[in-house]
């Protein structure tokens, strides 16, 4: 009887699945591959993953509400945002490469929390060390 009760959870998934994926493209405008990445990363897939959180039984909307309350409690310091961008364009203009390419080595290397976790110390510092401080920790991070 376990076997088939984990048979059914599963078997309800994609189903719930489908109708988040539908009620973020709706609510959040975006397109469906935006909308996977957007309930992907987030917790909740990871609880409504859980079998134990039971998550799965709720409404589609009332697992978008918590979602929405996750995303909401990640947003980030406008300021800190600001610094992020200007690290970003900074590091693309000295590495001499596409904003997208800069994006993926932030991503991959950790650069932005990394950029966050310091904030406070590196928002002080000049261009020139900022710059050279990034690249420095993207090169450890390369090894």
């Amino acid at each position: 009887m376990p076997q088939q009760k984990a048979d059914m959870e599963t078997a309800i998934m994609p189903f719930k699945i489908q109708q988040l994926i539908e009620i973020i493209m709706e609510r959040k405008q975006l397109d469906y591959q935006d909308a996977f990445d957007y309930l992907y990363s987030s917790d909740c897939y990871k609880l409504l993953s859980d079998e134990y959180a039971k998550l799965w039984y709720m409404s589609g909307l009332d697992i978008f509400s918590l979602l929405e309350e996750e995303k909401k409690a990640k947003q980030i310091n406008p300021k800190i945002l600001l610094f992020f961008a200007f690290c970003l364009e900074k590091y693309k203009s000295f590495a001499d490469i596409s904003a997208k390419e800069t994006l993926f080595i932030f991503q991959k290397y950790g650069v932005f929390d990394y950029l966050n976790d310091g904030f406070e110390m590196l928002h002080t510092q000049g261009e020139n060390y900022i710059v050279n401080d990034i690249d420095e920790f993207i090169k450890v991070r390369q090894k």
